[in-house]
């Protein structure tokens, strides 16, 4: 529920910090003191458009604070953990808007994205605004409003996502029909390909290995000779190793005069060794050095083969192993596209599954009907309508939708012997008020969100009306629904019924600023009695306002 709301540099409101307790609150206050904004604020921290005009006049910036307990809301929390947060009992929104417009939005400290404060205010609070009689004539409303009765929502989501996959699947099938000589022509031209492919079966390394084996072969004799030269050089009589032996010799002679030379020795005998090993060498070189030119031959017209491949199918040689691989992963989806038979079998499967999501959405939808027909008809003789009956009715489609396989709409009677008809051609602007108000009773009952606000839907209605709507308004928020109700009202009869009352004034000075007090008992009966009286009030109407809060405890 809500826990606290804190509002700086907003419109009208300069500094302004509420707290908010469980049970049904009363927000009270003259037309024009700023109720509305405190709930327009209370909106953009739950991710509403954001202007210039949000941030108060001689200001830079705009910064409403929202902090939710969540101890009973595992919805919101699973929300929370599926973004890694740490699992907590409350959440702090927050919302900053600059003078230009730009707003920063931030979930628990965390730098987040406005779409992310919608989603995660959908499971925090839900608000019903005055003019909510006029959106329930329409059928996107009615159809949200049943199916939250019926608890429906699941069976929702899966017909709209049957419903788009049924319809990807005849798009598929639909398009491999009328591009089947477009893809005709293509296929022929990969199945050429990967045909020369499959039968050249290039290797990655494999370039590189041919071009340095030929380079080699095509040197051999010039390779062979120099290493045979080499070789001569260093091994044979007289050869560097033949010389540096009989120097060696010499020095050893010396070195018995001289010790000095005992160094230069060592290193010419040390240079030797190395002599003989490179001598080693150059032998194996030789030895296996191919002269083959057969062998040259085939590589070089392997070499040609891969190049003439490459060519033609516009790659480069060293990348003909993954062309051919890409060539085969098309021609293999080409041909899953031309199997129409197989795609005729993908759309009657995913139709099936279609009509199997949309039964059950049928389903629950007959069975909430009745029990909504009969729940909202007995709602309305405490609204001044004994004889009115509601009836949400179900019409099967030609066709099932993306919303399900019927349509809805709900239709309204003033009395027992007129036929059913829509909202909109028999209920009057009054009527159509208090029937909102029943609706909204009876699927708030059925809300998942922990907090309801309620403004000002009482519009339009006045005397045991209005103390009906109270009373109705306190049942949502009794322990046994165990919610949290705010109610900007302007009827007494409604506010008397609150846990806990707060009044917005205006102070109209230089500065026009806002603010929202708590109210003790005492208070809270002058603000009743106001409410009754208008400025005039006395001690008939204090006394008025006692017996009304009175008579309103539960």
């Amino acid at each position: 529920m809500l826990r606290q709301l804190s509002i700086r540099n907003f419109v009208l409101i300069d500094r302004l910090d509420i707290e908010f307790e469980r049970g049904m609150i009363a927000l009270t206050g003259e037309t024009g003191a700023g109720k509305s904004i405190v709930l327009d604020a209370l909106g953009l921290a739950l991710g509403a458009r954001a202007d210039s005009t949000s941030v108060r006049i001689g200001e830079k910036q705009a910064d409403i604070t929202a902090e939710f307990d969540l101890a009973n809301n595992i919805a919101a929390r699973t929300w929370l953990a599926a973004q890694d947060e740490p699992d907590a009992e409350n959440v702090v929104l927050r919302r900053v808007i600059d003078a230009a417009g730009k707003s920063r939005a931030l979930i628990n400290g965390r730098p987040a994205s406005v779409a992310e404060l919608r989603d995660l205010g959908t499971l925090l609070l839900e608000l019903h605004a005055q003019h909510e009689h006029q959106a329930l004539m329409r059928s996107g409303t009615q159809r949200e409003l049943l199916d939250r009765f019926a608890g429906a929502q699941n069976e929702a989501v899966a017909v709209r996502d049957a419903y788009s996959k049924s319809t990807a699947a005849h798009r598929l099938l639909n398009e491999a029909r009328n591009a089947s000589e477009v893809i005709a022509r293509e296929r022929a031209v990969l199945e050429a390909e990967v045909a020369e492919l499959r039968d050249a079966k290039p290797n990655a390394d494999e370039w590189t290995q041919l071009s340095q084996e030929q380079s080699r072969l095509s040197h051999a004799k010039e390779l062979l000779q120099t290493a045979e030269a080499a070789r001569a050089s260093i091994a044979d009589d007289e050869g560097l190793t033949e010389q540096l032996a009989q120097l060696a010799t010499s020095l050893t002679n010396a070195e018995r005069i001289d010790p000095a030379l005992i160094e230069a020795r060592k290193l010419i005998e040390s240079a030797n060794v190395q002599l003989e090993e490179a001598a080693q060498l150059l032998r194996a070189y030789v030895s296996k050095l191919n002269l083959d030119p057969e062998r040259l031959q085939e590589t070089e017209s392997r070499i040609s083969a891969l190049f003439a491949l490459a060519r033609k199918i516009r790659a480069r040689p060293e990348a003909l192993q993954a062309h051919w691989e890409n060539a085969e992963t098309r021609l293999k989806d080409l041909k899953a596209s031309q199997d129409i038979a197989a795609l005729v079998k993908a759309a009657d499967d995913a139709d099936r599954t279609l009509e199997a999501a949309a039964k059950a959405l049928t389903k629950k939808r007959e069975t909430a009907t009745k029990k909504l027909n009969a729940a909202v008809t007995a709602e309305l003789p405490d609204l001044a309508m004994s004889n009115a009956s509601f009836a949400a009715q179900l019409a099967p489609l030609s066709s099932i939708e993306s919303t399900g396989a019927e349509s809805i709409e709900f239709a309204f009677r003033s009395h027992g012997s007129l036929p059913f008809s829509p909202l909109a051609k028999v209920a009057s602007g009054g009527e159509l008020a208090r029937l909102s108000l029943a609706i909204l009773v009876v699927c708030g009952d059925a809300a998942s969100v922990p907090t309801l606000v309620f403004d000002e839907v009482d519009v339009g209605v006045g005397g045991k009306v209005a103390a009906q709507v109270g009373r109705k308004l306190q049942t949502l928020a009794n322990e046994r629904h165990g919610r949290q109700i705010l109610c900007v009202t302007h009827m007494p009869q409604v506010a008397a019924h609150a846990d806990h009352h707060f009044t917005v004034s205006r102070d109209n000075g230089v500065s026009p600023t806002t603010s929202v007090d708590a109210l003790d008992k005492k208070q809270r009966v002058a603000e009743v009695a106001r409410m009754l009286g208008g400025h005039e009030v006395g001690s008939a109407t204090e006394k008025l306002a006692k017996e009304l809060i009175a008579s309103s405890l539960r």
